[in-house]
């Protein structure tokens, strides 16, 4: 589709790609106005559920007319596909910010964003439309701070008949959101799209997901409509009262125990708690005694007078403590966890006892620096974790926001973020950096991590390629907007790396073990081999490695390269393998 035409816009890149559509932008031919064209897949353009479906989506968006909601153009259907034509948002989604920018949002965020959102929301129900797919994926934060609703891929309108969009017991929803009534396939009202909001609500304020990603989709299901959803102070504990009651009502079992519209859920999120005030009983009276009245053998200060005293010393110290706990408690210094599974320590030193595993992203408030390094020589940091644990965990794994956003940018998913080790995290936003790929956090330079498995290509690989038995680090990264794919080899020392580049073919690397497990592999020489008509031709010779390599794999013309690394020369070999 890039480069053709749809009406007057020319399509000009891909946005977003899913499984039923895929999203372009499209720039008007003689004006320049930007829009975004939504493409349904030509694989279902022949299935009537489908196109109906797509049909549906236009339709309702046609009807809604609000400042949270994207607007609606055109719908197309010609030739060249079937389209949906609407503004172009600029921006990022609020899962987008939440994993890359906030982790949790603070309260006080949480409620005005989800008052806008509760806006467009109310006026969608108002028009007798349930979204029935609230996420954050689904809400835009624009440049200038605005929400938009993004996506009515499975909205429906209450009055519509038409069974063709979704037959009864039907699951229609995105898993970790879905109310126990779309689970059930049952009919669904607002009150659907209520606990869906209650759940988005719950990810805003924590930074995360409910239940984790790697449990399975049935049981997920099963939780959601057999148990209450767990509570939000588990995964981050300054969350307030207050929130956790908001979030448990919007997402009870029972339709009736909801909100039962979002103006009711507004009016819970918009009071402010009573604030009381607190009067002194304590007098103080102050007795003037002349010198010449003070009889030197009488005791001025009772004994009840030093108990007192005493008592206030000990109040006075015990608050001072609690006041410099609150200090350290909610003190600015918050770090990000860059070393995925990172155990959070009860000592200084890497044989204390563990409390709890720090997942990549995580949020936590540092409560005091080691000076020098500890007897393992490791800086360590005193840190409070989002679940409310003390504990220690080694400087090198954290790092200040700023440049924590600057590291997950590079990531194009989360599983890139998880694989990385934290200094080799630290060496590509270097060198981003230092070669100009990355600008106010954001680049179109992205590392694309898949699924490890043993002997198959890959993005990512670990080798100890210049042979000093420290692995180094290997990965290939890809532009979104040009097509265009690099290799990068980082050495164990950070100070030296390689890189090269590919252009309009996608590439795929993996590690070459050395000696017999890695197997034979041609390394440039040839010998002659007369047959016996005593006529000479040249024989490839295949070798052991000597030192771990890089194979990469070039998707397009199929040929294989090995990348062997020259410890005398200091540079890379590349080896082209024969077919």
């Amino acid at each position: 589709m890039i480069g053709k035409y749809v009406n007057s816009y020319e399509v000009d890149e891909i946005i977003e790609s899913g499984g039923m559509s895929t999203v372009y932008l499209g720039i008007h031919k003689d004006i320049g106005y930007k829009v975004a064209i939504k493409a349904l897949n030509p694989l279902l353009q022949k299935k009537p559920n489908y196109i109906e479906r797509f049909r549906n989506e236009a339709l309702l968006l046609s009807q809604l007319k609000h400042p949270g909601i994207l607007s609606f153009y055109d719908y197309i259907e010609n030739k060249d596909g079937i389209f949906i034509i609407t503004e172009y948002v600029k921006g990022q989604t609020l899962e987008e910010y939440i994993d890359q920018v906030s982790g949790p949002i603070s309260e006080t965020r949480s409620i005005k964003i989800l008052l806008k959102i509760l806006d467009a929301v109310e006026y969608m129900h108002f028009n007798n439309i349930i979204h029935r797919d609230i996420k954050p994926s689904n809400f835009m934060i624009t440049s200038d701070n605005d929400i938009r609703i993004i996506d009515f891929g499975i909205a429906k309108s209450l009055d519509d008949t038409n069974h063709l969009l979704t037959k009864d017991g039907t699951k229609v929803g995105t898993t970790f959101y879905m109310s126990p009534q779309q689970v059930k396939g049952q009919v669904l009202d607002r009150r659907t799209d209520i606990y869906s909001l209650g759940v988005t609500l719950f990810q805003m304020v924590t930074g995360q997901y409910p239940y984790e990603k790697s449990t399975s989709e049935y049981e997920i299901y099963n939780k959601i409509v057999n148990d209450p959803l767990p509570s939000a102070k588990d995964f981050y504990t300054g969350v307030s009262q207050k929130m956790l009651d908001v979030i448990s009502k919007a997402t009870q079992k029972k339709p009736l125990d909801r909100y039962q519209s979002c103006d009711e859920l507004r009016k819970d999120l918009s009071d402010k708690p009573e604030t009381t005030e607190v009067q002194s009983t304590v007098s103080l009276k102050t007795r003037l005694i002349e010198a010449v009245d003070v009889d030197l053998n009488t005791r001025i200060f009772s004994k009840t007078f030093w108990q007192h005293l005493i008592l206030l010393f000990a109040t006075v110290g015990f608050l001072a403590a609690v006041v410099s706990g609150i200090y350290f408690l909610t003190k600015k210094d918050v770090r990000h966890v860059i070393e995925d599974k990172q155990l959070l320590l009860a000592g200084d030193s890497l044989n204390a006892e563990p409390i709890e595993v720090l997942n990549y992203g995580e949020t936590v408030k540092v409560l005091n620096f080691s000076a020098r390094p500890a007897k393992d020589g490791i800086y360590w940091i005193k840190v409070y974790s989002l679940r409310g644990n003390a504990g220690y965990v080694p400087k090198s794994s954290l790092e200040i926001p700023q440049i924590y956003r600057q590291i997950n940018s590079v990531f194009g998913n989360t599983l890139a973020g998880t694989m990385v080790p934290s200094k080799y995290k630290r060496a590509l936003r270097k060198f981003f950096i230092q070669n100009n790929m990355m600008s106010q956090n954001y680049t179109s330079w992205k590392l694309f991590a898949e699924p490890k498995k043993d002997f198959e290509y890959s993005t990512i690989s670990e080798g100890d390629f210049n042979n000093n038995s420290i692995p180094d680090f290997a990965c290939v990264i890809s532009n979104i907007e040009t097509n265009q794919y690099k290799l990068l080899i980082f050495f164990d020392n950070l100070t030296e790396y390689y890189s090269v580049d590919y252009k309009n073919t996608a590439v795929k690397i993996k590690k070459v073990e050395k000696d017999k497990n890695g197997g034979k592999w041609f390394m440039g020489e040839t010998f002659k081999h007369r047959d016996e008509a005593g006529i000479f031709s040249e024989i490839q010779k295949f070798d052991y490695l000597l030192s771990e390599g890089l194979l990469l794999y070039n998707t397009d013309t199929k040929q294989n390269l090995l990348y062997l690394f020259n410890t005398y020369e200091k540079m890379f070999n590349v080896y082209v393998q024969p077919k």
